[in-house]
């Protein structure tokens, strides 16, 4: 029998069994479901390289068993009116085997139900709402760290702090918006607050948006705490630390949850402004880890990876090895061998894991009484602070390549 009937045989097995075999010819398609134009924009478009990078990696070692990835992007807009069409189009007219979405996480979760109801594994490498998790969805998998484990390192960051400096950190205020995200913020920091001998003494909520923050930089003064913490997207950022000068408010310790901290266009916009802020990073360029990867990246695109296009681009290598790992894109098959997964150190015939942890696996467990699922359980966080302007990682203190700086200075 030659090769060819062979392959028709499996083929004709696969669709049989309800499969579709990995061969050469065709390609496999990952729905890249992020804001490509309007005011999330330019997060979207820096998520994206992350994922180009690595398919462009990927297919020219050979795809996946000859199969070649195809990135089908799809522009929610920053919209929750829109996700849902978006993910839909995605699965149901493009066809899509596995979808990467979103960077807010109230959109994640459209996208996640349209793939619950057609069967089609989701990942995503940014989105970190708790309850994302909570919801019981079969094929929804999250890489990064959920928002509790970010704000745990953050207080684990004030209480090394407070080591590095002797200048204990007793009280808190809370900067946040009213969205899902930003109110997480703030009910974590009453639940570990108390566990670190901390105490919560202003909570400044804001309307994601608007054009004048004043007032809220004027709670932030009277609390005079010793440490803010904030949770903002790119412009509300950029504002607060436009008004923090205005209003000649220099907290000695201000560490934002990443989000707009970590924006690309964050340093440019905030230049001599912001040093001394420190936020919670993914990924940062002095990490010892994925220096030879970034360099390649930096060559291509005259940037530097961050910590949303380092998270992007290990996501889609996470996909890469469920469909070489299932044998198959069928969703189910897809499903079992994310749920199955255990990658210590580095790929399969790929790159080690580049983030500041040495294993990915999706795991169901338990949180403050809640059950998650499919989370990535050994995710973690580092912490960067601005100085002379770039993002140097002060903690965790043993992988630290600088020292924290305090008080900031803001300029």
């Amino acid at each position: 029998m030659n090769l060819k009937k062979l392959a028709a045989i499996l083929a004709c097995l696969c669709i049989l069994l309800g499969t579709v075999a990995l061969a050469d010819g065709d390609t496999i398609k990952i729905g890249a479901m992020y804001a490509y134009s309007g005011d999330k924009a330019a997060i979207g478009n820096n998520i994206i390289r992350g994922i180009e990078f690595a398919v462009e990696q990927i297919n020219a070692a050979g795809g996946v068993n000859g199969k070649m990835l195809e990135i089908v992007k799809g522009d929610h807009e920053g919209d929750a009116k829109k996700a849902k069409s978006v993910a839909e189009k995605l699965v149901t007219v493009d066809k899509c085997d596995a979808l990467l979405g979103c960077h807010m996480s109230t959109l994640t979760d459209i996208a996640a139900q349209v793939c619950e109801e057609n069967g089609i594994p989701m990942v995503t490498a940014i989105s970190t709402v708790d309850n994302l998790s909570e919801k019981g969805y079969e094929f929804f998998f999250r890489m990064c760290p959920m928002n509790s484990v970010y704000i745990r390192g953050m207080f684990d960051y004030l209480r090394d702090t407070a080591k590095v400096t002797g200048k204990e950190v007793k009280t808190i205020a809370i900067f946040a918006d009213n969205s899902n995200i930003g109110q997480q913020l703030i009910d974590a920091a009453n639940i570990f607050a108390a566990d670190y001998g901390m105490e919560v003494v202003e909570k400044v909520e804001y309307q994601g948006g608007q054009p004048d923050l004043s007032s809220e930089v004027l709670k932030l003064k009277a609390a005079n705490a010793d440490a803010v913490l904030a949770e903002s997207y790119i412009a509300d950022a950029t504002l607060l630390m436009k008004t923090l000068q205005e209003q000649n408010y220099q907290p000695p310790i201000l560490v934002a949850k990443a989000n707009g901290y970590t924006d690309p266009s964050f340093l440019e916009n905030t230049k001599g402004i912001s040093n001394g802020v420190a936020s919670v990073v993914e990924w940062n360029p002095d990490l010892t880890k994925g220096k030879e990867i970034n360099a390649a990246f930096k060559e291509k695109y005259g940037l530097d990876m961050n910590g949303h296009s380092a998270e992007s681009y290990t996501a889609t290598w996470i996909l890469k090895t469920a469909f070489e790992q299932a044998g198959t894109t069928d969703g189910e098959k897809v499903k079992e061998a994310l749920e199955n997964m255990n990658i210590q150190g580095s790929f399969p015939n790929g790159p080690e894991i580049i983030l500041p942890y040495d294993a990915i696996r999706f795991e169901n467990h338990e949180f403050n009484g809640t059950q998650h699922y499919h989370n990535n359980t050994a995710a973690s966080i580092a912490i960067a602070q601005v100085q002379d302007g770039e993002y140097k990682t002060v903690w965790p203190l043993e992988f630290a390549g600088a020292q924290i700086q305090y008080p900031a200075q803001y300029k």
